[in-house]
């Protein structure tokens, strides 16, 4: 192995380049140490290698910054995160459309693009939309016109939770770019709670840390990989409120895997599309499953749960808001116009005509509609209007 791929000579690198040593509590050399021996055990290209390396680096820079803080700051620690608004489902269900929209209020705080790249010092009010790390961000982006073709992002949209939890290394994100099966299995919580635990104990530190000196009256969080540790989410933030998207897998795993085979490109040779697929379908099979599972053994949690319909969603944007600010006991009409004018701006169909159309075939990556569907009839028969493709 190349020592610079090396755990030990990434963490004296980061500690080198930060001037500090306190990484803080959790599992995160654990979890970094499976990410990388499941990527070069995988095949890894020497520059997709190249690149864990330098995201590993970057992210332990960034702990030990925030670390720093909280001891700089003893405010943060004492941050209270009341009763967020967290969005879930499976991923290309509208998850990210619908995170845009709550961001649209002035009043809901979201993870931008921006301060979660670059999370230290912590964001203040003053110069939340002057700060400069979001043109470094945004130019970051600006070079990467076919991610943004297949999934809409800007350095000041909402992220989901998956770069928030990135410094435990707990990310199923990570699986988009590297092969990395154990890595992921300890992720979906095959090592038991610990360290799914551990990774939502990090992601508190995080939002304290945003929040302290640009604070919001509540966070709207959003990420996928929440369906599988509902136990966990609930834990450390029992008070959520819960907002579960539905699309028909049928549609959304081939887009998934399509997303997942243009970043495995930049790390593999020859990244083996028959096997995404067969990846992606299963990883979220297992998440929707321990949902689903989860939700029958707890009536009183699914009772307090929002299901809404891809269809709904696209449709009948602001009649689903209705429905979610009222379940979160908030007024929809202060945040109202705009959420109308961002929805006016950013409609699928402008989207498209400016970054190009996302084409995928569940063929492409050896599947059929007939296997997905049968796979995941259980959610399907379970959710029968809201996760089957409308005729």
């Amino acid at each position: 192995m190349n020592a610079a791929h090396s755990l030990e000579r990434i963490l004296e690198s980061a500690t080198a380049a930060s001037g500090l040593e306190d990484f803080g509590p959790g599992e995160f050399r654990a979890n970094a140490e499976l990410l990388l021996q499941g990527a070069i055990e995988s095949g890894a290209s020497s520059s997709g290698l190249d690149m864990l390396a330098a995201r590993i680096r970057r992210l332990l820079e960034n702990r030990l910054r925030i670390v720093a803080d909280r001891k700089a700051y003893p405010q943060i620690s004492a941050q209270k995160l009341a009763a967020p608004i967290v969005v879930l489902g499976l991923p290309r269900s509208g998850t990210t459309f619908l995170h845009s929209l709550l961001s649209r209020d002035p009043r809901l705080r979201c993870p931008l693009q921006w301060e979660i790249s670059r999370p230290s010092p912590p964001p203040r009010r003053e110069t939340f939309e002057t700060d400069p790390r979001i043109a470094l961000s945004r130019a970051e982006m600006a070079g990467d016109a076919e991610t943004l073709r297949l999934h809409m992002q800007d350095a000041e949209l909402p992220v989901e939770c998956g770069p928030v939890f990135a410094g435990e290394f707990m990310n199923t994100g990570n699986f988009a770019f590297w092969d990395a099966p154990d890595y992921l299995a300890r992720v979906m919580g095959r090592d038991g709670r610990g360290p799914i635990l551990a990774a939502y104990a990090h992601h508190k530190w995080i939002l304290q840390h945003l929040q302290t000196f640009a604070p919001r009256e509540r966070w709207a969080l959003k990420s996928p990989q929440h369906i599988a540790n509902l136990a966990e989410l609930l834990a450390a933030y029992p008070d959520a409120v819960l907002v579960f998207t539905h699309r028909d897998p049928v549609d959304t795993i081939p887009s998934l895997a399509s997303l997942v085979s243009h970043f495995r490109r930049r790390t593999y040779d020859a990244p083996d599309l028959a096997r995404i697929g067969r990846d992606v379908c299963r990883l979220w099979l297992d998440g929707i499953n321990r949902c689903m599972d989860f939700r029958a053994s707890e009536p009183a949690v699914s009772a307090r749960c929002i299901d809404i319909a891809y269809q709904d969603l696209i449709d009948r944007p602001i009649a689903v808001l209705e429905r979610i600010y009222q379940s979160a006991s908030m007024d929809l009409e202060p945040a109202r116009a705009a959420v109308v004018a961002w929805i006016d701006t950013h409609r699928q169909d402008r989207w498209r005509e400016q970054h190009g159309r996302h084409e995928y075939s569940p063929e492409m990556f050896g599947l059929t509609s007939q296997e997905i569907a049968a796979a995941f009839s259980a959610y399907r028969a379970a959710f029968d209007g809201a996760a089957r493709r409308t005729p």
